[in-house]
This record gives C-alpha cells, sequence and structure tokens, in this order.
C-alpha cells in the first residue's frame, strides 16, 4: 500500500495526492461531497450553481452523481443515507440533500445550491 491517493471520476483520473506531502493520508473516516462560495465581509453572498435549493431537479440545482466511496477491503459502493449527513452552515441561503442510490446512470446523488443573498454572519 503506498498511502498515495489518486481523484477520479469514471475512468478519468483528475487529481493524485502523493503520501510524501501528506503525513495523514493512511485512511479517511470522513469523506465529503459539496461546495462553497466566498465574498467580503458586508457584501451579498452569491448564488451556488444556478441559484436554486436542491428541490430533486438535477436543471436546477448543483449536483454530484455517482458518488462512491472504497471501504479497507477496497470495495466501492455508494453511500447509504445512514452513512451520511447533511450541513449547510446557512441554511436560510443554501442547502444540500443526499438522495441515495438512484440507479442507472445517476447512481448516488448529492444536490446542494441555493440564492445566497444577505446570509448575515
Amino acid at each position: 500500500m503506498t498511502k498515495s491517493w489518486w481523484l477520479s471520476s469514471g475512468q478519468t483520473s483528475i487529481g493524485y495526492f502523493p503520501a510524501a506531502l501528506f503525513k495523514n493520508f493512511e485512511s479517511a473516516s470522513v469523506v465529503g461531497w459539496g461546495g462553497r462560495t466566498r465574498t467580503d465581509v458586508g457584501n451579498t453572498s452569491p448564488e451556488m450553481g444556478s441559484g436554486y435549493f436542491p428541490d430533486r431537479k438535477m436543471t436546477h440545482s448543483c449536483y454530484f452523481r455517482s458518488a462512491l466511496i472504497e471501504d479497507e477491503s477496497r470495495k466501492i459502493f455508494p453511500p447509504k443515507p445512514d452513512q451520511t449527513s447533511s450541513f449547510s452552515d446557512v441554511t436560510k441561503c443554501y442547502g444540500v440533500i443526499y438522495y441515495g442510490d438512484q440507479g442507472g446512470y445517476l447512481g448516488a446523488v448529492l444536490l446542494f445550491g441555493g440564492p445566497g443573498r444577505v446570509c448575515g454572519d
């Protein structure tokens, strides 16, 4: 085991994390998918994605499909809903919902996004 990590989407490798740079990459107990916005203090918060809250319509909000995890025995599977938790630090501006395995080409689906605007602190 090299303890180096590859980030892939389907058959396409999109990132490499060599063990020499990351001393704590032996394993992970938590993985995450999602988005982030940023603005200067005092400005309105930007939209995330198209500006829609998640609503089961992949044409509205941002999404990940075919989300998979790999366990210590190298078995790859979509996370079960009871293995997940959703988090948004400003729920009046952004949301996230994990719908679980939808089958077919969609696989495990996570939708997230929101309108932003005046979100507060």
